[in-house]
């Protein structure tokens, strides 16, 4: 878990790294005599800026979610519930949401910048654009599956049980 925690906590970081260098340099360049973006107007870049603030806000909500799983106190307790559900929030809410984010803002950007000469360029490497997002799912299918199952379905397995079960041993 705590390898899990480091590893994603350091791709949130680089995501929100990417994310707020998007937001400075913005598609398109700013206007000269007004310093208004170029493309203000336009339904893409409207797209641009609403994905790019979730992304930055949601990979910064991953990186303190995944902190607060390094420093933890890792008592035995933490382990049932604390532990699995931050790291389910982590990983499939604030990671997952900042991925989908930011290819949403790379998509839209490119479409921004390179819609001129031709609609089918841009829309092709926008739609490809969302091929992480499924690699994402495929992928960490299974650690979800697996966190789901200890932490909802199997809470009770490492719990001492008030009635004890005696099995006898029958000697050959």
């Amino acid at each position: 878990m705590k390898s899990t925690a480091q590893n994603c906590m350091l791709i949130s970081t680089v995501i929100a790294t990417g994310v707020f260098a998007a937001s400075i340099t913005i598609p398109g360049g700013l206007d000269d005599k007004s310093g208004k973006p170029n493309y203000l107007k336009k339904p893409p870049f409207l797209v641009f800026a609403i994905s790019d603030a979730v992304a930055f806000i949601s990979s910064t909500a991953a990186i303190l979610i995944f902190l607060s799983i390094l420093v933890s106190r890792y008592a035995e307790s933490d382990f049932y519930k604390s532990l699995p559900l931050k790291l389910i929030f982590g990983l499939l809410v604030a990671l997952f949401s900042s991925i989908t984010s930011m290819m949403v803002t790379f998509a839209s950007a490119f479409f921004i910048t390179y819609y001129y000469d031709s609609n089918r360029v841009p829309i092709f490497i926008s739609a490809f654009a969302f091929l992480p997002i499924l690699l994402f799912i495929v992928l960490q299918f299974s650690l979800w599956c697996d966190i789901m199952y200890s932490t909802f379905y199997c809470k009770n397995i490492f719990k001492p049980d008030k009635s004890i079960l005696y099995v006898l041993l029958v000697e050959m």
